[in-house]
């Protein structure tokens, strides 16, 4: 009898093994998927958070953005001003993020973009402002998107140093470009005051000031 019950034992445990083995399995599974869930980028969208833009820059920031032009086709661009607060007085520390298309109209990339960098493309930069809110951006003269009406415009976000949530700000936008409608103010969608820079050429250079006020 005892030898029964044994081998009944056994004969059980054999039949549940292949069970427990499959939960087992399907456990580590449905580990291992979350764990991948929970590593997907979020960043990775045309729709991402504005956080995101903040994501990838780098740890040490100056005044200044550059955003070369690896093509040299593009014509060189130079926008200078003040971050300022609701009270007029200067902003130090705030990060301004930029990028915009190349001179063909295209957010053309290098291929070593991450996250939402993928979408913006590769002519992006983050500067910080000065101890008396002044910042200075190098880059190329943008060109309006291709076979469109839309003008010529460097998109644009800032992070202050209060820890409050980054904002949009209105597009950089040039004042000679015969595709911005009137009435101008239209183009006040977000933050910052007018984008709209009176650029004018400086030794073959474009050269343009903003100042922006952050309420």
């Amino acid at each position: 009898m005892k030898h029964a019950v044994k081998l009944i034992g056994l004969i059980c445990i054999s039949l549940l093994m292949p069970f427990c083995k499959q939960q087992e399995t399907s456990k580590e599974f449905a580990q291992s998927s979350a764990k991948l869930v929970a590593e997907k980028d979020s960043c990775d969208s045309p729709d991402a958070p504005i956080e995101c833009y903040f994501v990838n820059m780098p740890k040490q920031l100056s005044s200044a953005m550059i955003i070369p032009d690896e093509k040299k086709d593009g014509e060189k661009l130079i926008i200078s001003g003040t971050i300022y607060k609701k009270d007029k007085s200067p902003y130090a520390d705030v990060i301004l993020y930029a990028y915009h298309t190349d001179s063909k109209g295209e957010y053309s990339k290098k291929g070593d973009e991450k996250s939402v960098l993928k979408w913006h493309g590769s002519h992006h930069g983050w500067c910080k402002t000065d101890k008396n809110g002044n910042y200075k951006i190098e880059t190329f003269r943008p060109a309006s998107y291709p076979n469109s009406n839309n003008p010529q415009h460097i998109h644009s976000a800032v992070k202050v140093p209060d820890k409050g949530k980054p904002m949009y700000i209105n597009d950089f936008l040039f004042k000679d470009d015969p595709l911005l409608k009137k009435p101008l103010n239209s183009y006040d969608r977000e933050k910052g005051g007018s984008g709209i820079v009176d650029v004018k050429k400086v030794d073959g250079i474009w050269v343009g000031k903003r100042d922006i006020v952050l309420e």
